[in-house]
């Protein structure tokens, strides 16, 4: 590839997974800038090894795989931060459902509802769920990601999703 076409292809990359990218890295992080930070920080990376990565069919699993890394890292070195709560994040409105319905003269949040929801999940769990809803993986990706079983990956999601549709019901 010559050096114009690896930069269209670094431009569609990032236009593609910079904001996706962010929203998954504040699901570690609770600072807006340090999500963003470690987020360039990967495109950095990206564009300094351009002929290898760009050129590769799964620069989405290594850009997912090296946010989240980078994340826990950050939180390892002694720069721990609050991980963020989903309610305290701006999450598009089309990204998670908000109801308008009200409940006894109120209306019901359900995008902060499911947040507090997700938070209580297991680690594991919650990753799992966040990498296939937020990411926008494929059951398959995600266990290729985390190097686990695609069964594993179903089981996961099935109690995130029970779990969530119980405490929906308990809550309201």
């Amino acid at each position: 590839m010559s050096t114009d076409d690896l930069y269209k292809q670094f431009q569609l990359v990032f236009e593609q997974y910079y904001n996706p990218l962010c929203k998954y890295a504040s699901s570690f992080i609770k600072e807006k800038e340090a999500c963003e930070d470690i987020v360039q920080d990967v495109f950095v990376k990206i564009w300094e090894n351009r002929r290898d990565i760009l050129v590769v069919e799964g620069v989405k699993f290594y850009l997912f795989t090296a946010v989240r890394n980078n994340c826990l890292t950050h939180l390892h070195r002694g720069q721990r931060r609050p991980v963020y709560s989903l309610t305290d994040m701006d999450i598009e409105e089309d990204t998670w459902p908000v109801s308008t319905e009200p409940d006894e003269g109120e209306l019901v949040n359900y995008k902060a509802l499911l947040g507090k929801g997700i938070d209580q999940l297991p680690t594991k769990c919650k990753e799992i769920f966040l990498l296939s809803r937020l990411g926008n993986f494929s059951n398959q990706e995600v266990a290729d990601n985390l190097g686990i079983s695609i069964k594993t990956v179903n089981n996961q999601l099935w109690k995130a999703l029970k779990f969530l549709r119980n405490f929906v019901k308990s809550t309201l």
